[in-house]
């Protein structure tokens, strides 16, 4: 009876252990990105802000457009599921009538996906690194710029998102070109935009 007794307990303990494994093997599957049509894609944006967290100071551009390709599929969470192969800005000003070219390097940028409810991603674009030159400015923002992608609009949405950890830095400003101390080494600056993507693409996360 004992050696009955031991033996049930024995076979319990293994199922447990095997359900657990099975429960912990399931939940370490990667998450899977699925964009559809997925491929090369182009964007446009109405005005874009850039704004000096330091000071509120804003630069405004009157339009971007950008393009680039997207993954069909991509695991992970957070996931690389596209690139900004090309973004460029228009009629760029700000205040004391400065004006200003946006010269974007470290292409391409990546776009990446983080998490996903009722039709949009929350993400980030990543490796930016853009120059803003004008007369009496010289400047280099670098780092990541949070933002969201809506299904329902097919806009990708560079946004300032509460407790993001992605951000964007003054990481050099020419001294003889300091932009009128609108603009100081180690500034943050956020970025947003409306970029209605072409053709309209459906990002979901499995």
């Amino acid at each position: 009876m004992r050696r009955r007794a031991m033996s049930i307990v024995a076979t319990s303990a293994a199922a447990t252990l095997a359900l657990g494994l099975t429960a912990l093997s399931a939940s370490a599957q990667p998450q899977e990105w699925v964009v559809n049509p997925g491929g090369d894609y182009t964007a446009s944006s109405g005005t874009t802000v850039l704004t000096n967290t330091a000071n509120g100071v804003t630069l405004n551009c009157a339009g971007s457009d950008a393009s680039g390709s997207l993954a069909t599929n991509a695991s992970g969470s957070p996931a690389q599921i596209g690139t900004i192969a090309a973004i460029s800005w228009e009629r760029c000003s700000g205040p004391l009538g400065l004006t200003f070219d946006v010269v974007p390097q470290n292409l391409p940028w990546s776009i990446n996906g983080e998490s996903y409810a009722d039709g949009v991603t929350t993400g980030y674009i990543g490796g930016i690194v853009a120059n803003l030159t004008g007369p009496g400015c010289n400047a280099t923002v670098q780092g990541a710029a949070p933002g969201t992608y809506d299904n329902a609009t097919d806009t990708l949405a560079p946004h300032p998102i509460a407790g993001s950890a992605h951000t964007l830095t003054v990481t050099s400003v020419d001294p003889l070109a300091n932009c009128f101390g609108l603009i100081n080494q180690g500034n943050k600056v956020t970025f947003e935009g409306a970029y209605v993507v072409t053709p309209g693409q459906d990002v979901t996360l499995q």
